[in-house]
Protein backbone atom coordinates (compact mmCIF):
# COMPACT_ATOMS: atom_id res chain seq x y z
CA UNK A 1 0.00 0.00 0.00
CA UNK A 2 1.15 3.30 -0.92
CA UNK A 3 1.83 6.46 1.16
CA UNK A 4 -1.43 7.74 2.44
CA UNK A 5 -0.26 11.08 3.75
CA UNK A 6 -0.33 15.07 3.02
CA UNK A 7 2.20 16.78 4.25
CA UNK A 8 1.91 20.45 4.38
CA UNK A 9 5.05 21.03 1.94
CA UNK A 10 2.80 19.50 -0.64
CA UNK A 11 0.44 21.86 -0.29
CA UNK A 12 0.45 25.00 -2.46
CA UNK A 13 1.02 27.74 -0.21
CA UNK A 14 2.08 31.46 -1.06
CA UNK A 15 -0.15 33.91 -2.98
CA UNK A 16 2.68 34.69 -6.14
CA UNK A 17 2.97 30.98 -6.67
CA UNK A 18 -1.03 30.47 -6.65
CA UNK A 19 -1.55 33.00 -8.76
CA UNK A 20 1.17 32.19 -10.98
CA UNK A 21 -0.33 28.59 -11.05
CA UNK A 22 -3.86 29.71 -12.09
CA UNK A 23 -2.24 31.90 -14.75
CA UNK A 24 -0.24 29.80 -16.14
CA UNK A 25 -2.50 26.37 -15.73
CA UNK A 26 -4.88 24.49 -18.26
CA UNK A 27 -8.21 23.02 -17.23
CA UNK A 28 -7.87 19.19 -17.98
CA UNK A 29 -10.99 17.81 -15.85
CA UNK A 30 -14.40 20.04 -15.74
CA UNK A 31 -17.49 17.87 -14.99
CA UNK A 32 -20.44 18.65 -12.26
CA UNK A 33 -19.04 18.20 -9.03
CA UNK A 34 -15.04 18.98 -9.60
CA UNK A 35 -12.36 21.65 -12.26
CA UNK A 36 -9.28 20.17 -11.99
CA UNK A 37 -6.27 22.20 -13.24
CA UNK A 38 -2.81 21.29 -14.19
CA UNK A 39 0.29 23.44 -14.15
CA UNK A 40 4.29 22.03 -15.13
CA UNK A 41 6.23 22.45 -11.96
CA UNK A 42 9.14 20.54 -10.19
CA UNK A 43 7.70 19.45 -7.50
CA UNK A 44 3.98 17.96 -6.70
CA UNK A 45 1.95 20.69 -4.84
CA UNK A 46 -1.57 20.50 -4.86
CA UNK A 47 -4.27 23.40 -4.18
CA UNK A 48 -8.03 22.74 -3.08
CA UNK A 49 -10.18 25.60 -3.34
CA UNK A 50 -14.48 26.06 -3.77
CA UNK A 51 -16.15 27.81 -6.17
CA UNK A 52 -17.28 30.99 -4.98
CA UNK A 53 -21.18 30.52 -4.64
CA UNK A 54 -20.56 27.64 -1.53
CA UNK A 55 -21.46 30.44 1.23
CA UNK A 56 -21.28 28.31 4.37
CA UNK A 57 -18.00 27.69 5.60
CA UNK A 58 -19.03 24.50 6.53
CA UNK A 59 -20.16 23.60 3.29
CA UNK A 60 -16.64 24.75 2.04
CA UNK A 61 -14.73 23.24 4.74
CA UNK A 62 -16.69 20.12 3.36
CA UNK A 63 -16.02 20.12 0.06
CA UNK A 64 -12.13 20.43 0.75
CA UNK A 65 -12.14 17.90 3.19
CA UNK A 66 -14.03 15.68 0.43
CA UNK A 67 -10.97 16.55 -2.06
CA UNK A 68 -7.85 16.05 0.16
CA UNK A 69 -9.79 12.89 0.96
CA UNK A 70 -10.20 12.19 -2.33
CA UNK A 71 -6.49 13.16 -3.45
CA UNK A 72 -4.67 11.29 -0.39
CA UNK A 73 -5.81 8.34 -1.35
CA UNK A 74 -5.32 8.61 -5.66
CA UNK A 75 -1.98 10.70 -5.30
CA UNK A 76 -0.40 8.42 -6.88
CA UNK A 77 -2.22 8.59 -10.07
CA UNK A 78 -1.39 12.62 -10.39
CA UNK A 79 1.78 13.22 -11.98
CA UNK A 80 4.65 15.71 -11.08
CA UNK A 81 3.39 19.26 -11.17
CA UNK A 82 0.56 22.14 -9.90
CA UNK A 83 -2.85 20.52 -9.18
CA UNK A 84 -5.46 22.78 -8.44
CA UNK A 85 -8.84 20.87 -7.09
CA UNK A 86 -11.85 23.36 -7.55
CA UNK A 87 -14.61 21.75 -6.03
CA UNK A 88 -18.80 22.80 -6.76
CA UNK A 89 -21.24 22.82 -4.46
CA UNK A 90 -22.73 19.58 -5.93
CA UNK A 91 -20.04 17.29 -4.19
CA UNK A 92 -21.92 18.47 -1.01
CA UNK A 93 -24.34 15.19 -2.35
CA UNK A 94 -21.77 12.52 -2.31
CA UNK A 95 -19.85 10.30 0.43
CA UNK A 96 -16.06 10.52 -0.53
CA UNK A 97 -15.68 6.84 -1.72
CA UNK A 98 -18.32 7.84 -4.18
CA UNK A 99 -16.23 10.60 -6.02
CA UNK A 100 -14.28 9.35 -9.24
CA UNK A 101 -12.20 11.69 -11.12
CA UNK A 102 -11.11 9.31 -14.30
CA UNK A 103 -7.12 10.37 -13.92
CA UNK A 104 -6.65 7.66 -16.73
CA UNK A 105 -8.31 9.82 -18.83
CA UNK A 106 -6.44 13.05 -17.78
CA UNK A 107 -3.33 13.68 -19.52
CA UNK A 108 -1.68 17.29 -17.94
CA UNK A 109 -0.91 19.54 -20.82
Amino acid sequence: MSDQKLPKDEILRGRKLVKWAFENGKTVYKDDFVILRFCPYKEKRVLFAVERGVRKAVKRNRIKRLLREYYRKNKERFATGIWIFIGKAKLLELKSHQINIPTNSISPL
